[in-house]
């Protein structure tokens, strides 16, 4: 059933009133549901590794450094080399998910930790760049660095890899790239998110059944970033979008996880959570004024001057926190 204007990326308006954000939605007949009044204790484990801002920093670094990262380009293939050999020394197991989708290549990197056995854990981010600056006027046509629009998340997964070599988590954990997730046209029905949706077709190595839950990162490199609680969070893994923003708010990064509602956007866990049936949850930045996401966001001045430590920081510190206090047995109701 469509509940959002499909084909948009993530273009929908929000604007805040009386302290909550509320969402402008065409075909919705309803608001997501309200989060859980009374959410479970949550453990922050006082022995969990530290996490580094300047690690992080220097994977973003590093990836634009080989170039625009386009499906097709050799700088794509550069890149995509360059995550499998880091991922492999960091200790993960590595499945390469190779083909075509809709008629783009695609290279899906997956990197396994832990044991096999249990539920698993999906932690994700979109490891493609944008090959059109659509938000600029005059540079329409060229292509998007992408340090925050991509590049970030993948960087802050980075550096959880190599804490997880340092300190396993006793659970299985996956981090997933997805690749082509940036190539949309406004208007054209599922042109963004090709490669989770390409894995959704013949899902490797696990299925979509095999992960309690997961986590997805999305422009988490910004200045001043805040991160709402997006719709199809909200709607799929509700105990979690209140565990993760208090995990937040007792480490005092409440001002970038405001514990306010936002409008689904239809990004890569739209369709792990609709179409996969698992519950993710979008860290994904949005501008509190309505501007969109951030004022480069799909702009040739998405570079490493949009990048700020602090944020890395906040979002991979809160990440650390819940992952070595949580477990796959966390509650998700539907």
């Amino acid at each position: 059933m469509r509940k959002l204007l499909l084909g948009i990326k993530r273009e929908q308006r929000f604007w805040l009133s009386g302290g909550l954000m509320w969402l402008i939605v065409a075909c919705r007949s309803s608001s997501p549901p309200p989060l859980p009044s009374s959410p479970p204790p949550v453990s922050i484990p006082a022995d969990r590794p530290a996490f580094s801002a300047d690690s992080a920093y220097a994977h973003i670094v590093q990836q634009l450094k080989f170039g625009m990262r386009i499906p097709g380009t050799p700088a794509h293939k550069k890149t995509g080399d360059w995550l499998v050999a880091t991922l492999q020394r960091y200790g993960a197991r590595v499945h390469q998910q190779v083909g075509t989708y809709k008629g783009t290549p695609i290279r899906n990197i997956i990197a396994s930790f832990g044991p096999e056995g249990g539920k698993r854990i999906l932690l994700s981010a979109h490891w493609d760049s944008r090959p059109y600056a659509d938000r600029e006027s005059q540079n329409a046509q060229a292509p998007v660095p992408g340090a925050n629009d991509g590049a970030s998340g993948v960087a802050v997964l980075l550096e959880l890899a190599r804490l997880m070599a340092q300190k396993p988590l006793p659970y299985p954990v996956d981090i997933i790239f997805w690749d082509a997730e940036d190539l949309g046209r406004e208007g054209v029905e599922d042109s963004y998110c090709l490669g989770s949706q390409y894995w959704l077709t013949a899902p490797q190595p696990y299925p979509p059944r095999a992960y309690a839950w997961g986590i997805h990162l999305d422009m988490v490199g910004g200045r001043n970033a805040t991160f709402f609680q997006e719709g199809y969070s909200r709607k799929h893994a509700p105990f979690l979008v209140e565990r993760l923003w208090a995990v937040a708010d007792q480490l005092g990064y409440k001002r970038y996880f405001p514990p306010l509602p936002a409008e689904p956007i239809v990004d890569d866990p739209f369709y792990l959570s609709e179409r996969g049936g698992i519950p993710m949850v979008n860290i994904i930045q949005r501008d509190p004024t309505g501007a969109g996401f951030f004022p480069e966001w799909h702009t040739t001045r998405d570079d490493l001057s949009v990048i700020d430590k602090a944020t890395l920081q906040a979002v991979g510190e809160v990440l650390v926190a819940f992952l070595y206090g949580a477990s796959p047995e966390v509650v998700v109701p539907h």
